[in-house]
């Protein structure tokens, strides 16, 4: 392909995985201050399937009849490392949650366990911001029952209008299509 027809069919493939990525909290600004105060974000149940894979990442459910909740299924194909700055399996919280968790600790709790097939021995999640200040990946070692995986996180406050946080999971560093069944994410303020 000549580069005359490259770069610009890059740059709006680049402006499509952006547009992508943001979707979700375009219009979802999220609850209101004072019950993300008391409430934090939970994503559970049938809200599981706002949950954005990232390029390398994999997401599909299960479940979801009276006896069994929904579930999010996880998995990479490729290895963290050799992918692009990503927040793998995401879920995005609007504006309002970055104005009221900006500048304090938070909690972020993902309930989750080993895949029933192909189980994978570990996974990464992060809290990540747009300026706000990010979390970095924490390695957690994943076990067939479901348990909590907690970490804390101080943000940033955010500068200017709040924008979108995520919180992310990358099911797998090396990429073998291991896969670990999620639960839920919760962030609630720890201060």
């Amino acid at each position: 392909m000549k580069d005359r027809f490259f770069y610009p069919l890059f740059v709006l493939v680049l402006i499509g995985i952006v547009a992508l990525a943001l979707w979700p909290g375009l219009n979802n600004p999220g609850g209101r201050p004072r019950d993300i105060v008391t409430d934090g974000y939970l994503l559970s149940g049938s809200r599981l399937q706002s949950l954005t894979a990232a390029p390398g990442t994999f997401v599909r459910f299960t479940g979801g009849e009276v006896e069994k909740p929904l579930l999010a299924v996880l998995s990479s194909n490729n290895p963290r490392v050799l992918a692009g700055p990503s927040a793998g399996v995401f879920g995005t919280l609007g504006p309002n949650y970055e104005q009221v968790f900006g500048g304090r600790t938070l909690e972020i709790t993902i309930t989750a366990r080993a895949g029933s097939t192909d189980p994978l021995d570990e996974f990464s999640a992060g809290y990540f911001t747009v300026g706000a200040g990010d979390s970095g990946w924490r390695k957690f070692t994943l076990t067939e029952e479901f348990a909590d995986y907690t970490f804390t996180f101080t943000t940033r406050a955010p500068q200017g209008q709040p924008g979108n946080d995520y919180v992310g999971i990358w099911p797998g560093e090396e990429g073998k299509n291991d896969t670990m069944e999620l639960k839920s994410i919760r962030v609630k303020l720890a201060d």
